[in-house]
């Protein structure tokens, strides 16, 4: 049974009296239920909570954010029950975006993570190599969305359906290519980073950036794979994260 502790985070996987939380951020376009399937690899002693954004899913009449700053003060809120308990922040594109900015803002506040996760995302100080997505026209957006390859093709084809989820889509995207920091100061919390062998968007090179920030150790996996690799490689990337942070607790 799912647990709802707030409209911002989806019990995928409650436990009773968990070791740790592995709380996950989407990319650009999806919500909480990108991660359901995860519940089937992270063991019996993590809880399972995923991010779900305003303008989607059950939040789908709230308007969306442009800018991940406006989503951290109800982030914070929202984590606050869960004061006490090892987490464990992942996020793959923009979700690495919005988990790097919750774990810098919840160090701010004197309570650490136990370990991030930054999945094919360029690192917070390198430019993006490519011009602004969110304002192109549609046909040229909806190409670029075919593209990348994370949304369906019959969800692009039905034009109901997109026109519904162009603003919520535009608004991620915005969010996505206004994130940047010339000159991150180092997170005092171990950085364990995926990134796509295959992957065009966010290279190994742009992905093994996020060594710079990482002042408690930093660790680099690549995997098989475009820009949506975390699909198919989902049961690594679980059980490496998980075994990361046993051996940073050990």
């Amino acid at each position: 049974m799912a647990l709802s502790l707030s409209p911002w985070l989806h019990g995928v996987r409650p436990v009773s009296a968990p070791r740790r939380t592995l709380v996950c951020f989407p990319y650009a376009g999806a919500g909480a239920a990108v991660f359901r399937d995860w519940a089937l690899d992270v063991g019996p002693d993590t809880e399972l909570l995923a991010v779900r954004l305003p303008g989607r899913e059950s939040r789908i009449g709230e308007p969306p954010l442009h800018r991940v700053e406006d989503a951290l003060p109800a982030l914070l809120a929202a984590l606050e029950p869960l004061r006490g308990r090892p987490l464990l922040l992942f996020g793959h594109s923009l979700g690495a975006a919005l988990a790097y900015a919750t774990a810098h803002a919840l160090v701010a506040r004197g309570r650490s993570p136990a370990l991030l996760v930054v999945s094919g995302r360029r690192a917070p100080h390198l430019p993006s190599r490519r011009p602004p997505v969110h304002g192109l026209d549609d046909a040229a957006f909806r190409a670029r969305l075919a593209t990348l390859g994370g949304t369906p093709p019959e969800v692009l084809a039905c034009d109901d359906l997109m026109e519904l989820m162009l603003p919520m889509l535009r608004a991620d995207f915005a969010m996505s290519d206004a994130f940047l920091e010339p000159d991150p100061p180092p997170l005092p919390v171990p950085i364990l980073a995926f990134a796509g062998a295959e992957d065009t968007e966010a290279t190994v090179e742009e992905v093994a950036g996020w060594e710079r920030l990482a002042g408690a150790g930093f660790t680099l996996r690549t995997l098989a794979g475009g820009h949506f690799f975390l699909h198919r490689q989902r049961a690594r990337i679980v059980q490496s994260l998980i075994e990361t942070n046993l051996r940073n607790t050990h």
